[in-house]
């Protein structure tokens, strides 16, 4: 074989086997394509509330979550489903994986290459997903992303993950389950399945619907407001202070 022939086969086979990544395992057919930009359908008017809110955990937060988060409502005391931790925002750390995997602001990206599903958002969070067989580890170090092993069920993938960062905003030491499926060629179901008892006293469910957007462009959402006026950097809280100086005269009369 001649050199070039050589360095071209060379550059060619890795090439390939990034275009075979996502492809069948043996015994099962072609799966989805889910490579590309997906963006997350948000609800319509009389529809389910966003992702995670509080109204879908009726009957699942424990009871002394349930009991301290109404002291909260009438008391305004830091959220206590952060247990116990100052829930201050975070807002100019890194993303944290909770089961979103993002499309409030940004699109997401399902990249495929050998051994490994990447999802990554225009947020800043990545997630690498092993796709190579391989099982979750008994024991993991907590990430902001977790630890996340993935595989085809026919034509749904299957994605579990562990040890996501406990914290403020966080489920504590959760397992998640995902379930991806490929409605038709631009509509994307996923089933999440959480399982958090520091926080739930039974899993919690959501389905999650992504639209495929073929044209979109990359754009960085960064959620720092180091100078947003409705920012309180003293409680880390988006909170606007409505209080009028002292100093303001009365309105005038009539």
């Amino acid at each position: 074989m001649n050199a070039p022939l050589a360095r071209r086969m060379r550059i060619a086979l890795p090439l390939l086997a990034i275009a075979g990544a996502a492809q069948a395992q043996p015994g099962m057919s072609e799966p989805p394509d889910l490579s590309g930009w997906w963006v997350w359908e948000s609800p319509k008017n009389g529809e389910a509330p966003s992702p995670f809110m509080d109204a879908p955990f009726k009957g699942a937060i424990t009871t002394e979550i349930a009991a301290a988060k109404e002291a909260f409502r009438r008391a305004k005391l830091p959220d206590p489903a952060d247990r116990g931790v100052d829930s201050r925002r975070e807002n100019c750390k890194p993303p944290r994986f909770i089961g979103f995997n993002g499309g409030f602001e940004g699109a997401v990206e399902f990249l495929f290459t050998p051994g490994r599903l990447t999802i990554a958002n225009e947020e800043g969070l990545i997630r690498r997903i092993a796709m190579d067989g391989s099982a979750l580890p008994e024991a993991v170090e907590e990430s902001n992303a977790g630890t996340s092993a993935g595989h085809w069920e026919g034509q749904v993938l299957v994605i579990e993950t562990i040890g996501t960062r406990t914290g403020p905003q966080t489920w504590g030491k959760a397992h998640f389950t995902e379930r991806l499926t490929l409605r038709d060629t631009d509509t994307l179901e996923i089933a999440v399945h959480i399982v958090a008892p520091e926080l739930l006293e039974r899993p919690y469910d959501e389905t999650l619907t992504y639209m495929r957007d073929r044209g979109h462009i990359f754009q960085e959402y960064n959620k720092c407001v180091d100078d947003d006026p409705s920012f309180n950097p003293k409680t880390g809280r988006e909170e606007l202070d409505l209080t009028p100086p002292a100093d303001l005269p009365p309105p005038p009369e009539g």
